[in-house]
């Protein structure tokens, strides 16, 4: 799945951003919203995918938590690179020795 964030825009609705993706040529757009949430007493940062974000990386959700790190960035003000490119690494191993994938991105696409 060849995968590529094009942009990340904050939208009118609090704490929003229109993701803009082509997945294999086809632009798709999605909402993300960020929120901070209390747990344990300490503030984490929950970054969530609209329906169609989900439905669309439900079998290759390391994608989406990459997407879900470029929000994050805008949203805290750090620099996210776009476009961004995430592509999955083949045969990795992990401490169990089974073979897993692991998406990174690569902003040089």
């Amino acid at each position: 799945m060849n995968v590529q964030v094009l942009a990340i825009s904050p939208t009118s609705q609090f704490n929003a951003y229109d993701v803009k993706v082509n997945i294999s040529e086809e632009q798709h757009d999605f909402r993300m919203t960020v929120k901070i949430v209390s747990v344990a007493g300490r503030e984490i940062q929950v970054t969530n995918g609209d329906e169609k974000l989900l439905e669309t990386f439900r079998f290759n959700q390391m994608v989406a938590l990459e997407i879900s790190k470029l929000v994050s960035k805008v949203y805290n003000n750090e620099e996210a690179k776009l476009p961004a490119a995430i592509t999955e690494i083949k045969m990795i191993e992990d401490r169990s020795n089974q073979d897993i994938d692991y998406p990174v991105i690569d902003p040089q696409q």
